[in-house]
């Protein structure tokens, strides 16, 4: 059983690599063996850019908020803005921003530095196709904020022995648990299926609650829960036996089966 999309194996090979560059470890995903996903940085992107959304929300973010937040910052931080980017595009379907601006975009936050690092050559397969449209959350100064702040998150959790714990990367309900505490349905679809696509689609939530809702599909949720995550999880796996793994609810013939058409 799998909610991954067929033609998005670059993409998820970029998330892993974030996982374990940022989650599993402090590492960097574009100059590995530098700590830049580490507390000290973090810390520096809570203090010049999560709690100061004044400077940055209701302008024109990259042309005068992002370079308000970034004005005399270390090159790390520079650094970890550029790869949080990076991350925060990986999903965005190539029709909404295409590849050659998601670059020109990350090399603007790099090259805003006194210290430039490259963004790496070997990184720009992971944002050419993207998996879906953003929806309504496009606001890219809060698809950055929430990027940064849960790893912020995940690393002050990370040690404890509580829902917090590390080992929820490979416990997905226990990880949709911790997502779900700070953010707004919206903004965990990218998170949920970047760290676990088996599990979670790639779907917007307005979509995401008819296909957990919808009368054709309330056969197949044998453990009645109001979690729609767990709901859609059920009905992918009665489906995928008809319809293939890796089917798309949005597109027929899928989608034709609760009114998507």
């Amino acid at each position: 059983m799998s909610a991954r999309r067929l033609d998005g194996d670059a993409v998820y090979e970029a998330a892993d690599l974030w996982i374990a560059s940022a989650l599993r470890s402090d590492d960097s995903l574009f100059t590995p063996g530098i700590p830049i996903w580490s507390e000290r940085w973090l810390g520096e992107a809570r203090e010049r850019f999560l709690d100061r959304p004044h400077v940055w929300k209701g302008k024109d973010f990259f042309e005068r908020g992002l370079p308000a937040v970034l004005a005399g910052s270390p090159p790390e931080f520079h650094q970890l803005m550029g790869e949080a980017l990076y991350v925060a595009y990986l999903i965005i379907y190539k029709d909404t921003v295409g590849q050659a601006k998601k670059i020109e975009r990350v090399n603007q936050v790099l090259g805003r530095s006194c210290k430039p690092v490259e963004f790496p050559d070997d990184r720009h397969a992971g944002v050419e196709n993207g998996i879906m449209s953003p929806g309504s959350f496009i606001n890219y100064g809060d698809r950055l904020a929430v990027v940064v702040e849960f790893v912020e998150r995940w690393k002050k959790g990370g040690s404890d022995t509580s829902l917090l714990n590390r080992d929820s990367l490979d416990a997905p309900w226990r990880f949709q648990e911790f997502v779900a505490d700070f953010t707004t349905e919206a903004q965990r679809v990218p998170l949920l299926h970047l760290v676990h696509p088996d599990y979670f689609e790639a779907m917007a939530a307005v979509h995401k609650n008819s296909v957990a809702k919808a009368p054709r599909f309330e056969r197949y949720v044998t453990n009645k829960t109001k979690d729609v995550d767990r709901r859609i999880y059920q009905i992918r796996v009665a489906l995928e036996p008809k319809y293939g793994v890796g089917f798309d609810f949005i597109k027929p013939p899928v989608g034709l089966l609760w009114g998507n058409n």
